[in-house]
């Protein structure tokens, strides 16, 4: 963070009865300003959060897309998607985003992308499998969805050849999960992680090894969870929130070397559909349809978290990624 930039922030806290402004910076430099995270920026990053579809308020179903900047607090209306959709997957792959699957009161089986260079949304070659409540990772080179439901529960995978825009039936799980979690981790394995199945919420986690083309089954998380958030962020799995035997707050991480879970320091909202996502080394929380907005930021130095500026609007069920500007 510029000496400038401290500066003013140290007048504004001086002179200003209005402002009391505390500086704690870590090597993330982050400063937080009455309990609220601010991103230092200086400098700034091309690279833009984008969160999609959804459910507003809990009741109506969206294709509504925002774009954050986490450097200035500020979140912008974008091109809408082409059809509204919910508990779908979002990423991004070849700087694009694909959105997949899901559910608006129909289960889907439609793909469109979104190219930043020329603001539009066009439609793909659509999943082999109608579903919602998946759950897609970008991985081993392309695209994989697994899991989600359709009048039954699914433990089918597919993967993405983007050469021929077309889809493939891969290896399927051991298991069917409806509101699981797909992370593609640092250790070169895919994890399918929780949800639901005809035995109720679930704890047991799976692993993809690209080698053998097999799932193997890895250590159980301590709570049962399903439509929670994770990611893959400082060499571990974290997951938080969710529906299950926890208060929708509580988080854990695995640890891949020791092939076990541990408890870190709970959300302070309660937050289900929702997604956690790692940007610029900084795991974020959105959301959640416990009917609110509020957006946090995990410390994992100081194992807390902390509020930063929140969504434009209450939403749950909807798909968060990243792309580069040009």
């Amino acid at each position: 963070m510029s000496n400038l930039y401290l500066l003013l922030i140290s007048l504004l806290t001086i002179f200003s009865t209005n402002v009391n402004v505390v500086i704690l910076l870590d090597d993330n430099n982050l400063f937080h300003t009455n309990g609220t995270i601010l991103i230092d920026d200086n400098p700034i990053s091309k690279n833009v959060i984008y969160i999609c579809g959804g459910l507003v308020g809990g009741s109506s179903y969206s294709s509504n897309c925002y774009k954050y900047d986490t450097h200035h607090g500020v979140w912008q209306s974008m091109h809408s998607m082409t059809t509204s959709r919910s508990y779908y997957g979002l990423v991004s792959f070849n700087n694009k985003l694909y959105a997949l699957g899901g559910y608006n009161g129909l289960y889907l089986n439609s793909v469109e992308t979104y190219d930043i260079l020329n603001n539009t949304w066009t439609t793909m070659s659509s999943l082999r499998i109608i579903s919602g409540f998946i759950d897609a990772a970008v991985f081993n080179g392309t695209i994989y969805v697994c899991g989600g439901k359709n009048n039954k529960y699914y433990k089918t995978c597919e993967y993405y050849a983007p050469d021929s825009d077309e889809w493939y039936i891969g290896t399927q799980m051991s298991t069917e999960r409806d509101g699981l979690a797909l992370v593609a981790h640092s250790d070169g394995f895919l994890y399918a992680i929780a949800g639901e199945n005809s035995n109720g919420y679930l704890s047991t986690m799976e692993r993809y090894d690209p080698k053998t083309l097999q799932w193997f089954g890895m250590g159980n998380m301590q709570q049962t969870r399903c439509r929670f958030g994770a990611a893959s962020y400082m060499g571990k799995i974290y997951v938080c929130g969710g529906a299950g035997s926890g208060d929708g707050k509580t988080c854990e991480t695995y640890d891949p070397k020791t092939n076990i879970w541990s408890p870190i320091a709970s959300m302070t909202d309660k937050r289900l559909d929702f997604k956690l996502l790692v940007f610029d080394d900084i795991l974020y929380a959105f959301g959640g349809s416990s009917n609110i907005s509020t957006v946090e930021i995990y410390d994992y130095k100081s194992n807390q978290w902390f509020y930063t500026t929140s969504m434009p609007t209450k939403l749950n069920g909807y798909g968060v990624a990243v792309l580069t500007t040009p």
